[in-house]
């Protein structure tokens, strides 16, 4: 027997909360599927609207770490569609009744899963906190042969470019209850690996014509070539790995596909550490590349010192390896500070 009143179906010895919120989904769900059979009751369209007020509320309050079914904007869009249908009494046309039905199962299916007029608000935010898991995904643990090596390259051969990845990976796999969330924040991931990728190709792409021209000098000497070589190379890989990530980060954005992505990330091989290694290889062999061609530009300058002593060629190149000195200390310290900035 099915009733939107509760004495239509209430027992002898009674009922507690949890057994009339569970009755409550499961009459919603019976209307749902056959809403030809019962008329809605006339307070139905008030009661959908409490419910829809208080999980906005609870967005406003909670934000990200909200667990009600809806969101902010999805709880507008249900009151502005319950305002149209202009709820009257004697209207029982099967979308009306097929709409606030479902609306109300799912707002009941939310009551049951927490514990709806059993708990105070103190032991349900308790019961909140234990129950959504919070902060990132947990990573597989790799041997310290592994990890000895990766911190090692991180810090001295990647310049710790891979920390800032991890942060930002680890946001991106933080879950607080509402895959919604997860969704938008790994959006925002997607977009701000993309940008960056692209901002390093255009730099790599300058940087190698600049390489190019300094190679095809006439009479370089083969310190200088050197440089020059490692810097093109290093452009190039920075090219080719930032336009397959590029590539890869751009067409996979499905939430489903956000998931085996973060599951592979935390449970790799090198597991979460690697991975971001591997992340900042376009932004580390930028780097190198820059280097690499600051020391190519320095020796080629520093021909000029050899065998030219006391003439105008031998001022022009003490001058600019006088200047080229101070502005490698000023880069040096501007690195310097604003690499503990944030510590």
């Amino acid at each position: 027997m099915a009733g939107y009143s509760l004495k239509e179906v209430q027992t002898p010895d009674g009922m507690d909360a949890d057994h009339i919120n569970k009755r409550r989904r499961m009459y919603w769900n019976y209307i749902e599927r056959h809403p030809n059979h019962v008329h809605l009751a006339p307070k139905v369209e008030q009661e959908a609207r409490d419910a829809l007020t208080w999980f906005y509320l609870d967005n406003i309050r909670a934000g990200s770490r909200s667990t009600v079914p809806f969101s902010k904007q999805e709880c507008e869009d249900l009151l502005r569609a319950i305002s149209l249908i202009n709820f009257d009494p004697g209207d029982n046309s099967p979308g009306r009744t097929t709409f606030f039905s479902w609306l109300l199962k799912v707002i009941w299916t939310y009551r049951v899963s927490s514990r709806h007029g059993q708990d105070t608000t103190r032991q349900w935010e308790e019961n909140k906190a234990r129950s959504v898991p919070t902060g990132p995904l947990p990573s597989a643990p790799f041997p310290a042969y592994i990890r000895v090596p990766l911190n090692f390259i991180t810090n001295v051969f990647f310049f710790s470019i891979p920390n800032s990845y991890l942060e930002h990976i680890k946001v991106a796999s933080e879950y607080h209850g509402r895959l919604a969330t997860l969704q938008n924040v790994w959006g925002q991931y997607t977009s701000r690996i993309v940008k960056e990728y692209q901002d390093f190709l255009l730099i790599a792409t300058v940087l190698l014509s600049a390489t190019v021209a300094l190679l095809s000098v006439p009479d370089i000497q083969s310190t200088a070539k050197a440089a020059g070589i490692v810097s093109v190379f290093a452009s190039m890989g920075s090219m080719i790995t930032g336009v397959f990530c590029l590539w890869r980060h751009q067409v996979n954005v499905k939430q489903s596909q956000s998931f085996t992505y973060l599951h592979n990330a935390h449970h790799g091989t090198f597991g979460l550490h690697g991975h971001v290694v591997f992340l900042s290889l376009p932004p580390v062999l930028l780097v190198w590349s820059i280097i690499a061609f600051a020391i190519g530009f320095i020796a080629y300058t520093a021909q000029g010192l050899v065998g030219v002593h006391n003439t105008g060629e031998w001022a022009a190149a003490w001058v600019a390896l006088s200047i080229s000195s101070f502005v490698l200390i000023a880069v040096v310290c501007a690195l310097y500070i604003f690499a503990g900035m944030w510590k």
